[in-house]
């Protein structure tokens, strides 16, 4: 392999080298990571760009990052390091990255005491360079390009986009990089307690075990003799989808009743783990077994954090045992019990033993009979869980079709049901009223089981009764903090006969949405038609200084376009 050795303009050490093995055999297996999550529908078309982005930054670094991490353990190991006397504190090496960047440094860390490692350079290269200025003119090329990539709108509704927008673990993917190199460095032989922390945060992962500070063995600091010399925990070296697969292991704040699994093969056999609801269990057998095998071993654990506890402790021996982590198939079923429906957002509970609004199954049972219903499965768990979402107002707005969402303000607890609704008004209408919107409006659900809307959600508005597009397990699956407004989404795709229709409807074009409003949205993405739509029906922006500070987002023919509307008022 050639290399060529330089000094950049930062006087940071370079290294290029050829196309290495190493690189060829991540990219292959990031690429598998990508196609898995696209084929789950849980990666849409900006998304991936993003993350295809991500994972040529630090593959573009491979070489560097490889050869700083080699020299760093030369310096600072099981040899070299050095007691701290006044507290007996033996200290662990740390590679600090940005908040907001991945760039790493080296320290050494004494139990919460942090030292700077003296003529060390980075580690890792920042993602993110701030000392050179872009012209306009290639921030607007690049902004045009980004602009360019679009969304499957079947595939993802607008009322869906801001619950995919973080889906996708990116964290994960630097953390299988950077672990992938330090096996390849044999990276253990140094010894002693290595981990990243993400600056001002107690945001860990070990690179001795490969987990988040939550699951590893290797976080408590080493006070008094010198202790034993680390090893690795592992016979062999793990693939970067094993890497990337603990580096994702669901932590703190964790949602118990989400269905979570673990999946390896070995020698045509399959073996997975899986957790709800503090259980966890295990399915095995031949891969033509796949899709049916029952769950065997059942255990209930004390809570949230034993039961992920145990699901380390599990993944960790079947490595041992010479299993390999695999990408869990998509034709697996998906719930671990029938009772159980997928929902994203945290239920409060976090590591406790338990609830305190959680309600027993006996509970729902006795308001189901005091009205004469028999309440949709998704809303009677919900209800079950969260009894009114007390402990959780975090992700409030929920779709009703494919273009709106609902911001709710709150869902009736168990008590307030039996006082909103009676056997007879329920028994008349088919409806059940379960909550409020921040604007007032009344939300419910049907609860016929005879009518097709059984299970649909409504809303009473203007004292009318509106049947929304989706049933309650669609509604509450895509519960988000920040949705895309259609509005909005259609000013940045040029969508005029959308906006002319809304327009129609009586929208108010200056209505603005978690700050963005669509004339200014129009603008930056130079979505000509809209402009003039919106100009003509009287929208305006609210800075006239656009010439001067927006020359890296407008267009000449944008600039144009508002200049027509704008000079002279």
């Amino acid at each position: 392999m050639i290399q060529i050795n330089c000094w950049s303009q930062n006087n940071l050490f370079e290294t290029k080298t050829k196309p290495m093995d190493i690189n060829i055999e991540m990219k292959s297996e990031f690429e598998e990571i990508i196609n898995y999550f696209k084929s789950k529908n849980e990666m849409h078309a900006v998304t991936e760009a993003n993350v295809r982005s991500f994972i040529d930054y630090l593959l573009e670094q491979t070489a560097y990052t490889k050869k700083r991490l080699s020299d760093i353990i030369v310096d600072l190991n099981y040899e070299t390091i050095k007691r701290d006397e006044q507290y007996k504190v033996w200290p662990d090496i740390e590679f600090w990255r940005g908040v907001d960047d991945y760039g790493s440094r080296a320290m050494l860390n004494y139990d919460g005491g942090v030292a700077d490692v003296d003529n060390q350079e980075i580690i890792v290269r920042d993602q993110y360079d701030f000392s050179t200025f872009q012209p306009d003119s290639v921030r607007l090329k690049e902004a045009k390009e980004r602009q360019a990539i679009k969304i499957d709108i079947a595939k993802y509704p607008i009322s869906h986009l801001g619950y995919y927008e973080y889906r996708f673990n990116a964290a994960a993917l630097f953390y299988a990089w950077i672990a992938y190199i330090w096996q390849e460095i044999e990276g253990h032989k140094c010894g002693v307690k290595v981990k990243t922390v993400q600056n001002s945060t107690i945001a860990t992962f070990s690179l001795n075990d490969f987990l988040d500070r939550d699951f590893s063995e290797y976080v408590e600091a080493t006070y008094g003799e010198k202790p034993k010399r680390l090893k690795s925990p592992f016979p062999r070296k793990l693939t970067l989808i094993e890497l990337f697969q603990r580096a994702s292991q669901s932590s703190h704040p964790f949602n118990p009743f989400s269905n979570y699994w673990r999946y390896f093969e070995k020698d045509g056999q399959f073996k997975e783990i899986g957790t709800y609801e503090f259980k966890t269990g295990i399915r095995e057998g031949n891969f033509s077994e796949r899709q049916d095998g029952d769950l065997t071993d059942i255990i209930i654990h004390k809570d949230s954090k034993h039961a992920l506890l145990y699901i380390r402790d599990f993944t960790n021996q079947m490595i041992n045992d010479g299993w390999q982590e695999k990408l869990r198939p998509l034709d697996m079923p998906l719930m671990f019990d029938e009772n159980a429906f997928q929902f994203s957002y945290a239920t409060g509970i976090f590591w406790t033993e338990d609830q305190t609004a959680k309600l027993t199954t006996e509970n729902v049972i006795k308001l189901e009979n005091l009205l004469g219903i028999k309440l949709p499965k998704p809303y009677f768990h919900y209800l079950r869980i969260f009894n009114g979402r007390q402990h959780n107002t975090s992700e409030m707005c929920f779709p009703i079709n494919d273009l709106y969402t609902i911001h709710m303000n709150k869902f009736y607890t168990l008590e307030e049901l039996t006082l909103f609704n009676n056997k007879q008004s329920v028994t008349k209408t088919d409806n059940l009223l379960i909550g409020e919107s921040i604007d007032s409006f009344k939300i419910g659900i049907n609860v016929n089981p005879a009518t097709k809307s059984y299970g649909k959600v409504f809303i009473i508005k203007d004292k009318k009764l509106l049947e929304c597009d989706y049933s309650f397990e669609l509604f509450a699956k895509y519960a988000q903090h920040s949705p895309k407004q259609p509005e909005i989404y259609a000013a940045e795709q040029n969508d005029i006969a959308f906006l002319r229709k809304r327009l129609a409807e009586g929208w108010d074009f200056n209505t603005s949405y978690q700050y963005q409003d669509a004339l200014s949205q129009a603008a930056e993405h130079n979505s000509y038609e809209v402009l003039e739509v919106l100009l003509k029906a009287g929208a305006r922006l609210k800075f006239k200084s656009y010439r001067e500070h927006m020359k890296g987002s407008y267009d000449d023919k944008t600039m144009d376009i508002l200049d027509k509307y704008h000079i002279g008022e």
